[in-house]
């Protein structure tokens, strides 16, 4: 049996759940697909000329938060299937169903609070653009917008035409409708898409473009370029090779094992920037052929010409390689991150994305390990950033410069107070012991002599309790008169 032929059976014995997606705003990115954190979304491109080619950026409300994982799922499994299921023209209204409903399709149980939530973040998703797509009869459109995509109506709700909502309904803003009415439009797998988890769902989505192509032409392998996938995902791009290669060996693991993709390799370059970027070349698998295969034959669904994101420039030998510029010494916070390891590229990333307050903490902290668990951390660089990105807790024990500064005030005024009684003890006991001497010294004549000149000299009032104490009162008093009295004549402090 020939190649095709085999590929062919295997469509017919697992027929494809497909879904079309519009191919204006899918191809780029709208959600965070990371658990947590915080990531800008604003690609730029210019032409040659200085002018503006490509203008998308993504802005949240504050209240919702930045849309995440969970609503990336929700746009692409919920509201794209529920958008291709009104067919065209795309009506206005769209019913989503019960939160219920909804949090079940997105296996959460009956947590609808959650499912309310993520509509929220994407209904309030702005987006500011300037790009051009496809149309279905192979027109060029240009748009430029400064709006969401749609508002939601949740049950019980007035809907703009005066009803009242009987379930969820998504109202779809004017430019998006107008996108999925006239856009070329993709088949994916439906069934597949649910199965991935949302990062390797995102480069399901991306790479196809460019497998497909591959598979039309009869090329071998499909190539994307790694700082491409970064800015279409988005994810945090990486500049050291062990933490991208890290990275995109979880997103490919699940495509490895279905058999949709037979092959990785990666192949070193750089940027125009001159920053290290790696082209990552795919060898379609079994499934992506059996996809391209259904989707095109036999009245399929037809996979339009898209043209893929453009590859990456092959790699320049070293011969050709232009020189590398000196890059200027790192400053401020990033000089603080390199000098504990940090490559200069990563350390210029983190003091871009995350606030001062945060860099210097965390910093902070590991020093703190580095002088009181020096076996801790292996590798301080590596460790202190992955504490920024996920703004580590500080460990127990853990005392901010500022606390100890202030308990180094605290113990210094403690040991001054107690040097300071040390000392007039010490003082006490001294002049105790000139009094004590200058006493002894005396010959008994001369004693009673001081003892009279003494009490001559005591205050009316001590002269009177004195005059009027008897028996071992008395001689107390007597005695405390006559040190004084000693204290005056060698000039020592009175004892109060």
């Amino acid at each position: 049996m020939k190649k095709e032929d085999c590929l062919e059976r295997r469509a017919e014995l697992a027929p494809l759940d497909v879904i079309r997606v519009e191919t204006g705003l899918s191809r780029y990115p709208i959600h965070r697909l990371a658990k947590q954190g915080r990531i800008a979304i604003e690609l730029r491109e210019t032409t040659e000329e200085g002018e503006t080619a490509l203008w998308w950026e993504v802005s949240h409300n504050s209240r919702y938060g930045q849309p995440g994982p969970l609503a990336y799922k929700l746009d692409t499994l919920v509201v794209n299937r529920r958008i291709e299921a009104a067919g065209r023209p795309i009506p206005r209204y769209i019913r989503l169903g019960s939160l219920k409903e909804i949090a079940r399709e997105l296996g959460l149980g009956g947590d609808t609070m959650l499912v309310k939530r993520t509509l929220l973040q994407n209904a309030f998703a702005a987006i500011t653009a300037r790009i051009c797509y496809r149309t279905r009869d192979g027109a060029e459109r240009r748009i430029e917008v400064g709006d969401t995509r749609y508002a939601v109506v949740f049950t019980g709700e007035t809907l703009p035409d005066g009803r009242t909502a009987d379930a969820v309904y998504i109202v779809l803003h004017d430019f998006y409708r107008e996108i999925l009415d006239h856009a070329l439009t993709r088949p994916l797998d439906y069934d597949y898409l649910k199965e991935l988890p949302p990062a390797s769902q995102r480069l399901y989505e991306v790479v196809s473009y460019a497998l497909f192509a591959a598979l039309k032409n009869d090329r071998p392998r499909a190539r994307l370029a790694y700082s491409e996938f970064c800015r279409l995902a988005p994810l945090a791009r990486h500049f050291e090779w062990e933490r991208a290669r890290v990275q995109m060996a979880k997103i490919h693991t699940p495509h490895r094992k279905s058999g949709y993709l037979a092959g990785v390799e990666f192949e070193a370059t750089t940027d125009r920037e001159g920053r290290p970027d790696w082209t990552m070349m795919y060898e379609p698998g079994p499934k992506a052929r059996a996809e391209h295969l259904a989707f095109t034959t036999r009245g399929g669904p037809v996979m339009p010409a898209i043209e893929p994101p453009p590859a990456p420039p092959e790699p320049l030998l070293l011969a050709e390689a232009p020189p590398t510029a000196v890059a200027p010494d790192p400053t401020g916070l990033a000089a603080e991150l390199v000098a504990r390891g940090m490559s200069r590229a990563v350390a210029a990333e983190l003091v871009r994305e995350f606030p001062e307050e945060r860099l210097r903490h965390q910093i902070e902290v590991v020093d703190w390990l580095r002088e009181t668990k020096p076996k801790r951390i292996k590798d301080v660089g590596a460790y202190l950033a992955d504490a920024i990105r996920k703004d580590f807790a500080a460990p127990a024990g853990f005392k901010s410069r500022a606390e100890r500064a202030e308990a180094e005030v605290t113990a210094r005024a403690q040991q001054e107070q107690q040097e300071q009684a040390r000392q007039a003890e010490a003082h006490a006991r001294a002049s105790e012991a000139r009094v004590r001497a200058y006493w002894e010294a005396l010959p008994p004549e001369r004693r009673a002599t001081l003892e009279a000149e003494a009490l001559a000299g005591a205050d009316p009032a001590d002269r009177a309790a004195y005059a009027a104490a008897a028996g071992p009162a008395r001689r107390l008093l007597q005695v405390g008169l006559r040190e004084a009295h000693i204290r005056r004549l060698l000039g020592l402090p009175t004892v109060e």
